[in-house]
């Protein structure tokens, strides 16, 4: 058989090189694996399975994946942000700090994330399994150790290790999303995901307002770390044993679900398994494409406002007249109300398959509330004010993330795409951690000038988005004709990937 084989090769090339002849088998080995990774893909997708079944699955995914991280997210958003919380309770007055060095403390955690948001690729190159654990429990020490700081040197330290463990997890949950769900479910679930933070937000003031109000050994700051940091590790060691890497390591599953798993895989990826290496030239074409830059402007614009409410929500209510201990119960209405919206709004998204629109909408409603806390002087309005501006603001990062996982085909660019959203949009933090100093209370019009500045840009960006995403789809629609709705199972294969035909951005 193997000389039958490398007979037409010697006639065809007209050598005898026996080099020759043995690289010609092993294209012809490569030919017959690569049939029969077809065959496998091809039923894989006509395992024939129900839409009711396919729900149960999703939900099983939901609860495992979502519900996990999503838990530890809130314990990564409090840990973030209680900083303001603990200063509202006298961090900076027990530890000597002055205005500057607070504000270099907050700065502190996302130059960690800036420096170290390259970490997203690990999601593809390491097992979640591992990695995602590893670094929740890391991080909650270090969130806990913040309450042992004595001075400046030692709490800013803290901080940056903070931010960098923080963005080993955080920035690329929505790259992990994209391994179990279909372009159209994410903005549902990353809406899920995301309202996580304005809930942490809420918890977090109330959280804070026991811990502080009580009378502890130590200081009230230092309990309020202590208390909100430790969690973390009970979460990441269980997470050995939840959390699956992708939906074909999922231990939970039935054998059904399981091939399920395989038929959705095939169709996202074209792949019955997704391989863990990176498409070096993809990578960084993604890095230069103007589809991922828009958004990643208009997340450095949201974040913003985004980074600085947690931590001066307590202080501008202070500022409006409430003492302290008032001030942190009373953040927590607003973020309650934003957590319903970001789960209203994820749903509309994914049922209308629309994400600009939405983000101009929100983003804009965000920067009218920041237009009220300028211009008027009455305490209640301006308290209604915080929740045009937290409803506004916290829609806005689920849309954006969906936007640039549903709109990069393959997992090499969608990861390029993350790093480059993360490394440019987390420089936002830098400007609004900078622009509510203590010389600006108790109206810091300062700060709420720049960030409706930045609402109303972003905004205008999210608009050119959706025309530039529109143009490209006319162009699709003119080399391969409109979208086929009935489409072969053959023509399923890799049907999530920008190498189908009927591939079109999500507007």
């Amino acid at each position: 058989m193997a000389s039958e084989e490398r007979t037409p090769a010697v006639a065809l090339h007209g050598k005898g090189d026996i080099t020759h002849l043995e690289d010609q088998t092993v294209t012809a080995t490569d030919t017959t694996e690569k049939k029969v990774e077809v065959v496998g893909q091809l039923e894989a997708l006509a395992f024939s399975y129900t839409k009711a079944e396919e729900k149960r699955y999703l939900l099983k995914i939901d609860v495992i994946v979502l519900g996990y991280v999503s838990g530890a997210y809130l314990l990564a958003y409090m840990d973030r942000g209680n900083i303001g919380n603990a200063n509202t309770a006298g961090m900076s007055k027990d530890l000597g700090l002055t205005d500057n060095q607070y504000q270099w403390v907050l700065t502190a955690l996302y130059m960690g994330y800036i420096l170290f948001d390259w970490q997203t690729i690990f999601y593809k190159i390491f097992p979640a399994r591992y990695y995602v654990p590893t670094v929740i429990c890391v991080w909650g020490i270090i969130a806990g150790c913040c309450g042992a700081a004595q001075n400046f040197t030692g709490l800013i330290i803290l901080r940056l290790l903070l931010g960098i463990f923080e963005s080993s997890y955080s920035p690329g949950l929505a790259y992990f999303f994209s391994f179990f769900y279909y372009r159209r479910e994410m903005g549902r679930r990353l809406g899920w995901y995301v309202s996580i933070a304005p809930l942490g937000a809420s918890f977090a003031g109330a959280f804070a307002y026991f811990v502080t109000k009580g009378h502890h050994s130590i200081a009230g700051w230092r309990a309020l770390f202590l208390v909100e940091g430790l969690p973390a590790v009970a979460v990441g060691l269980f997470g050995y044993y939840w959390l699956p890497s992708n939906s074909q390591d999922c231990q939970f599953l039935n054998e059904k679900e399981k091939k399920i798993a395989l038929a959705r895989t095939v169709r996202m990826t074209g792949n019955e398994e997704r391989s863990r290496k990176i498409n070096i030239k993809a990578f960084f074409k993604s890095l230069l494409d103007l589809k991922n830059w828009l958004p990643t402007l208009i997340y450095f614009s949201c974040n913003v406002g985004y980074s600085s409410l947690p931590i001066y929500i307590p202080a501008i209510l202070t500022g409006m007249g409430f003492t302290s201990i008032h001030a942190q119960g009373l953040s927590a209405p607003p973020y309650l109300f934003a957590c319903l919206v970001v789960l209203a709004i994820g749903h509309l998204s994914d049922r209308f398959q629309l994400r600009g629109y939405f983000l101009a909408g929100c983003i804009s409603t965000g920067g009218i509330g920041y237009i009220i806390l300028v211009t008027v002087n009455s305490v209640a309005v301006k308290y209604f004010a915080l929740f045009l501006v937290a409803g506004g603001l916290y829609p806005c990062i689920g849309l954006v993330l969906s936007w640039v996982a549903n709109n990069n085909g393959s997992d090499s660019k969608r990861g390029a795409g993350f790093i480059l959203m993360n490394f440019v949009g987390q420089c936002g933090p830098l400007v609004g951690t900078h622009i509510f100093p203590g010389s600006e209370a108790p109206h810091y019009r300062k700060g709420f000038i720049i960030s409706l500045s930045f609402c109303f840009f972003a905004a205008t960006l999210a608009l050119l988005q959706v025309a530039w995403l529109a143009h490209l789809n006319r162009k699709l629609d003119a080399l391969h004709g409109p979208v086929r709705q009935n489409i072969d199972t053959e023509d399923e294969i890799g049907e999530e990937t920008d190498a189908s035909t009927n591939f079109r951005y999500i507007l």
